[in-house]
């Protein structure tokens, strides 16, 4: 029988005009903090001087719900208000308006084990970087592959923007993101070198392709790095950099 909150959840995104998506977040903040702060380069957003107004940051196409997923870290994102903006990487100034946690998915790991958490999905609704919009950031305790094969392929729901950094991961690898990338209609890639097909000799991603084959069709799209070199962000194993999705 097929879960009944997984689809409550994608009916949830579909409320959103422009959705970013940050797989294997952690407790990683940076993508708020990227866009939320007017799209400032990590070492802008990190010096104390600098800010942003809030037309600045509202008028530079900004995403209305950040979606991260990750098969851990939940005791930092059941806290609600007490979520420590400052332990999560984020520079500037950071209000949870409100918390709440949205109805579990069952058993949504098939690569890694289920924990007693997994499933579990908490919204939060944001003020960052002192503009005048609300944000929201829904958190999903699932691994990615089931994130994006059970939920966002399964339910028609479209990504803008893709957010990934250091996802150098143990069983799987970032790799496979890109071959889906047409069906999410994404138009944006935001990442480092770890997951961008073929820079590290293609990964075969073999535990991808036994529990999720819908993932790990051909790519139909390729990642064009945009412009000039200029680092986004700043990771352990690389550093962060615009990619244009193009056929």
């Amino acid at each position: 029988m097929a879960d009944e909150n997984v689809k409550k959840l994608a009916d949830e995104f579909k409320k959103y005009n422009r959705i970013c998506y940050y797989p294997s977040s952690g407790r990683d903040l940076s993508d708020l903090d990227y866009f939320g702060s007017g799209r400032l380069l990590w070492n802008e957003r990190v010096e104390s001087s600098c800010r942003v107004s809030g037309q600045t940051a509202q008028s530079c196409d900004l995403p209305d719900l950040f979606v991260h997923s990750d098969i851990n870290f939940y005791m930092e994102f059941e806290e609600g208000k007490d979520l420590d903006a400052r332990e999560c990487g984020f520079h500037g100034e950071f209000e949870v308006v409100a918390f709440r946690e949205l109805p579990r998915i069952s058993n949504p790991n098939r690569i890694c084990d289920n924990y007693n958490f997994s499933g579990r999905c908490f919204e939060y609704k944001l003020k960052v970087w002192g503009i005048d919009k609300e944000l929201t950031l829904i958190y999903c305790l699932c691994e990615n592959e089931f994130f994006v094969s059970d939920i966002l392929l399964a339910h028609g729901v479209k990504i803008d923007c893709v957010w990934s950094k250091n996802w150098a991961g143990g069983l799987t690898t970032g790799t496979w993101l890109a071959n889906v990338c047409d069906k999410l209609e994404t138009r944006k890639f935001y990442t480092d070198w770890l997951c961008v097909p073929g820079k590290r000799g293609q990964p075969l991603n073999l535990p991808v392709k036994e529990k999720y084959p819908d993932l790990m069709v051909e790519a139909s799209v390729k990642l064009i790095r945009s412009g000039e070199p200029k680092w986004i962000d700043e990771g352990a194993n690389g550093w962060v950099e615009e990619y244009d999705v193009t056929k």
